[in-house]
């Protein structure tokens, strides 16, 4: 009756599924990690060009720091994620109060124009300067006397240098991407 037809048992089926599986399973974790690859890469690079782009104008508007409308010191806080201090960033003629301050992984500025009796007391503008900052127990701004001491004494310090540590997702690697400048206090110098 029966012919021993050619064919394959259903153990050769079961063993062929399996292999045919697993390899697609290692095929598409393979394509996944690549896309992930390149996606991270591409963050992390608009990251850091961004933070760079933005290193480039905190030194530009620091070096510029001035004494305010009422006559403060140029520099007023000075703390390793909070920086605030008096200038002219947007060449209007007026001194702002300017505060660059780490919220989470954003780094701000916050500029207050002078109001009322040259006072400093509005909410100000708030804007984004590098997003992705890793920073949060490393301090971003060190300071420095004319003598490139590190220092607390608000008046003593000559030189400010920022560091941001940049990445896109920390909890992966690759690991963080440090930025680093010295801005050197144009209208502090002691050397004229």
């Amino acid at each position: 009756m029966f012919k021993n037809q050619p064919g394959y048992s259903l153990i050769e089926i079961i063993v062929a599924i399996s292999i045919f599986l697993l390899v697609f399973i290692l095929g598409a974790n393979f394509i996944i990690r690549g896309f992930r690859s390149i996606t991270f890469g591409s963050e992390q690079e608009t990251a850091i060009q961004n933070a760079r782009r933005a290193m480039e104008n905190l030194a530009k508007d620091i070096r510029e720091a001035k004494s305010s409308e009422k006559g403060d010191y140029p520099l007023s806080v000075t703390e390793e994620q909070n920086f605030i201090w008096y200038g002219d960033v947007d060449n209007d003629g007026v001194t702002e109060k300017i505060k660059y301050l780490l919220l989470s992984d954003i780094l701000q500025r916050i500029v207050v124009e002078p109001g009322a009796e040259n006072l400093y007391n509005g909410l100000g503008a708030t804007t984004t300067i590098a997003q992705y900052v890793n920073n949060q127990t490393e301090p971003i701004f060190a300071y420095y006397d004319a003598n490139n001491n590190e220092t607390d004494i608000i008046n003593d310090i000559r030189l400010i240098n920022i560091r941001l540590k940049i990445n896109v997702t920390p909890e992966q690697a690759p690991l963080d991407y440090y930025l680093d400048t010295d801005i050197q206090l144009r209208n502090l110098k002691d050397n004229l």
